[in-house]
């Protein structure tokens, strides 16, 4: 009789575990279920055998000094049991892809979104910062928005993904991005976002970069737009480059050369013969994103020197600067 009223209380405390576990949302419960025989044995014993029994186990589960009242605690609690702990069971919050960092990369002016699934998170509060240098700002807590830019939102996915978004990315968003649980200590995804743009050039004819251009009337204009870092800023119904002049879009004289790759392309526009009115600010532009401006000075016999030699007006006063030293040493020799 004692031996069987040991086992079935064994077989009951098993029971109650599993039931606990389950509760729980242990998903390996399963396969460490009572073989048959225990279930048929189970059955097996009379109503007032179980009565008996039952409030035996009552009273000892209610003493938390008891082995059957630490486990009851434990469960209670969420924390893992010395004896029937298993290996395979998550036992609180955990990072369903890993803790490990990552580097995620992103152009000026996409959408870029950073998952963040938890399981078993409980009543545990999830956290979004971002740290740039000495900087930290809090962007979420828990399901809400906390950051002052409306182009970052939390956007969670049902059931447990805490996904923060960011669209019009720019190059501020770079940065360090933390994922953070509010356990103890606390456990922490981080996730580095690197922010590429496009970048644009002009060059002359001999393929300098310019940023101002002497001609005289009459002659041609020949200027390069460079643009690398393309791909994805773009699509393939709009044109990679745009040539303006101030604010009107040039349509003639510009001829195109896009890689196969689409990382990369140029633009070249040319003007002849000059005259004076095509003096002007000549930008090269990628959509909205970037830009560079040559100003162009059309010339009718003024500043010869700079005129044949394609000078800026740096290069200008560069010449000027060496001319005079040059007779300043002169007289000094004298």
């Amino acid at each position: 009789m004692i031996h069987e009223l040991r086992r079935t209380k064994r077989i009951l405390l098993l029971f109650q575990m599993l039931v606990r576990i389950k509760a729980a949302g242990n998903e390996t419960t399963d396969e460490i279920l009572p073989p048959e025989e225990l279930k048929q044995n189970y059955s097996s014993l009379t109503p007032e055998f179980l009565s008996t029994v039952k409030a035996d186990l009552d009273q000892e589960i209610t003493s938390p000094h008891s082995t059957t009242g630490y486990v009851r605690h434990s469960i209670g609690r969420g924390f893992p049991m010395p004896r029937f702990h298993l290996t395979e069971s998550r036992w609180g919050p955990f990072f369903e892809e890993g803790s490990e960092p990552h580097n995620i990369t992103a152009r000026v002016g996409s959408t870029v979104m950073m998952d963040c699934r938890i399981g078993l998170l409980q009543d545990k509060t999830v956290t979004w910062s971002h740290h740039k240098g000495e900087s930290f700002h809090l962007l979420t807590v828990g399901r809400s928005t906390y950051s002052s830019d409306e182009r970052i939102t939390l956007s969670f996915r049902y059931p447990n993904n805490f996904r923060l978004q960011i669209v019009y990315v720019t190059r501020r968003d770079q940065g360090l991005y933390e994922c953070q649980v509010a356990t103890h200590p606390p456990k922490v995804k981080r996730i580095f976002l690197r922010v590429i743009a496009p970048e644009v050039i002009i060059l002359d004819e001999l393929g300098r970069e310019v940023t101002e251009r002497y001609y005289r009337a009459g002659s041609d204009l020949e200027l390069i737009c460079s643009a690398r870092q393309l791909r994805g800023s773009t699509s393939a119904s709009e044109p990679a480059l745009l040539w303006k002049r101030d604010d009107r879009v040039l349509v003639k004289g510009i001829s195109f050369n896009i890689s196969e790759t689409m990382d990369s392309a140029t633009s070249t526009l040319i003007i002849a013969p000059l005259d004076k009115h095509h003096s002007g600010n000549y930008t090269c532009a990628i959509g909205s994103l970037t830009f560079s401006t040559v100003v162009v000075h059309v010339l009718n016999g003024e500043l010869p020197a700079a005129v044949h030699f394609g000078n800026s007006a740096a290069g200008i006063i560069s010449s000027a600067f060496v001319m005079l030293g040059s007779i300043l040493l002169t007289l000094c020799q004298r």
